[in-house]
């Protein structure tokens, strides 16, 4: 039987190769979408399940409220571990991390120059981080690679990176000017681990950290915890229950030290509670989450993508489907003379059935080709790193069989189970009085569906871009074009270096300012708590406004284009005149309750209450994403010596044209100051950039899915179009006769096929509109979606639909009347 089965299939093929091709086709485009789709989720459901006693792991994070600012984080205090693992038996072991950012390794060589890099990926970490994780080691002992100070464990790729093949144990790196020894090297962490690493240095090693060991305000660890057994979600809210009592104990005195009054900023509605995230979940539960941890993913997204993935299946089985309704009286001939002949319902149904399910594995095979050939591509676009091994693996293959078998017997469901059930003389009495093909209203309502799922993404994407669009160009009160910015300046720290080197840039004739600052807008920023003095006016100020700052020369506000619009810039070549200066942004002005802020005072608890005169006011500027409302901000000329912190930029202003040559020049000059540093630069738009990559990744995937779900939906309407010409290839021929015109037979033949994508236009907006709405409403400055971005995508789904559509209504107008009416 399924030998006979085949041979019809395959006779089936031969009669109707077009309709067979086109179904084939895009029932392989929307299963090789779907088949890479779906790897990208189960990629983003499987992180951290490699990792022993994952049930057993928690990342610390806080929720916090200080006066009207409110987040979750995992930055967490350093006392915070330490506390938990003596005060709470649950916890196993508790361990933290401290990212030293841009850090410069270095490998001496005798004979040879050294090697020289600029790293990102190294950390601070307590003894038993690795016995928590228990993380495989390719050389050295989890429990004590991190026991002594100076110690180092590199990861495989670092070992390989510095020292080849040969083991690096006991050989020695420097880093930041320490030396250290090699103790352990870890295996390659895989892509879905929440932890990343490539150094780990001994928490011992770092004095910011101890001198921080009392602080309840300075959040720069992050905190991870093992329990000793699994918790429930009842057992884990009763643990979390027990913190507040911990917090209260210990955190107080930490905030008396700066001024303030914990208990009493509690009791007026701040918080700090203690959470703990599950490392198995963290990954795409935790929305909003404020982390350093940057491989955390975005759980509406995912479901976002699987609910595409879908849908271009979907579609691509609403082709299967509507060529099988338009093809039914063909076939219904076919059933009735099989009828006659003695065939049983169950013999037609298993032919049927057969038939579909062996196209569906041909576009299944063709499925395969296309997501192989796609997946370097699709690697590109999300950040993956898989190979073809991949898409073969025991999971990702049972469910695209499972998905191939299903849209076989949705494409084979009509025939099999609608036709066979009537009687022969049923079938022909129907065969006579259908002309255009059987269940029209089925087919109507199928194109309207896929056009409206087509124009629905079609307007997403447009969305996603103008909002993407308006984000890069979005800079109020700064001017990112044209800035040179160099990091890593610790290597000019030595008195009168680094204005020795800022003097050499500016005797460039293609710079016209430059400035040097503890962080730049993009690159971070410096946060804590200031105090501002209530002063002479009634309305009250807030005792603390947390603000973001810079440590700065007198050039930066002239560098980076920032508006000053009240007050003064600090004055040049004058740094004591503003040692105890600051300039505030207006969200500041806000946020403190100002009504002139000139001349007003505030304190830094921070460094023995420091006292800051307001000298100007300046614009609002992005100091990151467009996502978060513009913070309060400062700036604090370099003089105050207020802080220390890591960060140290050069912000260089160069003529529009002139970046490869001031590159160049800047290099050989680093070389001659700095011999021992690499050279790395960045532009500050392109800083700016980077902070939507998620954005972008949304808008090229989002614009890939609406290409696929247009293309699969216009190759059903095609041969919709032509199945539609063929079954009225009589009357085309009478009205050409009796005078019609090709305009008007072309016409006639679009007509209806544009009514049906109207109404998917119609159908799709307001739902486009909710979603990308609320969607828009994750951003605090966005886009205002206008009536004109409907017409848009509108008239762009009906030019589609026309082209599509137009070809076979032309070719039938322009057929000869001769040809068609031989026979009657």
């Amino acid at each position: 039987m399924l030998t006979t089965a085949l041979k019809i299939a395959l006779r089936n093929f031969q009669k109707n190769r077009l309709y067979t091709l086109i179904n084939i086709s895009g029932l392989a485009v929307g299963l090789a979408a779907t088949w890479l789709i779906g790897l990208f989720v189960l990629h983003e459901n499987s992180y951290d399940n490699f990792v022993p006693d994952v049930n057993r792991i928690y990342s610390v994070g806080l929720d916090i409220k200080v006066g009207e600012e409110e987040a979750r984080t995992t930055n967490t205090p350093p006392p915070l571990g330490p506390r938990l693992a003596q005060d709470f038996p649950e916890v196993e072991l508790a361990a933290r991390t401290f990212y030293l950012a841009e850090t410069v390794v270095r490998r001496e060589i005798p004979g040879q120059a050294p090697l020289v890099f600029n790293e990102n990926t190294a950390y601070a970490a307590d003894s038993s981080f690795l016995e928590l994780f228990n993380f495989p080691m390719r050389e050295g002992n989890v429990g004590s690679a991190l026991d002594r100070s100076g110690s180092l464990v590199l990861g495989e790729r670092m070992a390989e990176k510095y020292f080849g093949k040969k083991s690096p144990l006991g050989q020695t790196l420097i880093l930041n000017d320490a030396q250290y020894t090699v103790t352990g090297v870890a295996q390659n962490l895989p892509l879905n681990s929440t932890v990343q690493f490539d150094f780990l240095l001994p928490m011992s090693n770092f004095r910011v950290v101890e001198n921080f060991s009392w602080s309840w305000l300075w959040l720069q660890m992050d905190t991870w915890v093992k329990l000793r057994e699994p918790l429930n979600p009842e057992s884990l809210a009763a643990l979390e229950a027990k913190f507040p009592a911990m917090v209260k104990a210990h955190a107080p005195a930490a905030y008396n030290r700066i001024g303030i009054d914990f208990l009493e900023k509690l009791k007026k509605g701040d918080r700090f509670n203690v959470e703990l995230l599950p490392l198995s979940t963290i990954h795409l539960a935790e929305a909003g989450l404020v982390s350093r941890l940057t491989t955390l993913g975005d759980g509406k997204k995912v479901r976002m993508y699987a609910l595409i993935g879908g849908l271009i299946l979907l579609l691509a089985c609403v082709n299967f489907m509507n060529l099988a309704t338009a093809r039914s009286m063909q076939r219904a001939r076919e059933v009735g003379v099989r009828k006659a002949l003695g065939s049983q319902r169950s013999t037609l149904v298993g032919q049927f059935l057969a038939e579909s399910l062996f196209f569906s594995f041909a576009a299944w095979l063709l499925a395969f080709v296309l997501a192989g050939a796609a997946l370097p591509l699709f690697n590109q676009l999300t950040g993956m790193q898989m190979g073809v091994p991949a898409l073969l693996t025991t999971k990702v293959l049972a469910i695209g069989l499972a998905l191939t078998f299903v849209a076989g017997l949705l494409g084979g469901s009509y025939p099999a189970f609608f036709l066979s059930r009537f009687k022969v003389s049923e079938i022909f009495s129907k065969i006579s009085s259908s002309t255009r093909g059987g269940h029209a209203g089925i087919r109507n309502g199928l194109v309207v569906f896929q056009f409206a799922a087509s124009v629905a993404l079609m307007l997403s994407s447009w969305v996603v871009y103008q909002q993407l669009e308006f984000a890069r160009n979005q800079s109020p009160g700064l001017q990112r074009e044209n800035v040179l910015v160099l990091p890593m300046l610790r290597y000019l720290q030595e008195p009168g270096k680094m204005e020795a080197f800022r003097q050499q840039l500016l005797q460039m004739p293609e710079v016209k300012a430059a400035s040097h600052s503890s962080f730049v807008p993009s690159l971070g920023s410096f946060g804590d708590y200031y105090e501002p003095d209530q002063g002479n006016q009634s309305r009250a100020v807030p005792k603390s406004v947390l603000l973001s700052s810079f440590l700065t020369d007198a050039d930066f506000v002239s560098t980076l284009g920032i508006q000053i619009l009240k007050g003064r810039s600090f004055y040049p070549n004058n740094a004591k005149s503003d040692s105890t200066s600051v300039i505030l942004n207006e969200a500041a002005v806000r946020a403190i309750g100002w009504e002139d802020p000139i001349g007003k005072w505030m304190s830094y608890p921070g460094n023995d209450n420091q006292r800051f005169q307001v000298v100007g006011i300046m614009k609002d500027f992005h100091l990151g994403s467009v996502r978060t409302a513009i913070e309060p901000a400062a700036i604090f000329h370099e003089s105050s010596q207020t802080y220390q912190t890591w960060g140290s930029f050069m912000s260089i202003r160069l003529q529009p044209g002139s970046e490869k040559a001031v590159i160049e020049k800047t290099q050989a000059l680093w070389k001659t100051a700095v011999p021992e540093g690499p050279f790395d630069y960045d532009f500050l738009d392109a800083s700016f950039g980077q902070l939507y990559l998620v954005e972008q990744q949304a808008a090229t995937l989002l614009s890939v899915f609406t290409a696929l779900a247009l293309f699969i939906g216009c190759l059903g309407l095609f041969a919709l179009a032509a199945y539609t010409a063929e079954q009225r290839t009589k009357e085309i021929g009478i009205r050409k006769v009796l005078g019609a015109s090709v305009f008007g037979i072309t016409s006639l033949l679009a007509k209806d096929f544009l009514k049906l994508v109207l109404l998917a236009i119609l159908i799709a907006s307001p739902i486009a509109w909710y979603f990308m709405n609320q969607w828009l409403a994750e951003f605090a400055y966005r886009i205002n979606m206008q009536w004109w971005m409907f017409v848009v995508a509108g008239l762009a789904a009906v030019g589609i639909a026309f082209l599509t559509i137009g070809f076979q209504s032309v070719k039938a107008a322009l057929a000869n009347p001769v040809k068609s009416l031989k026979s009657e």
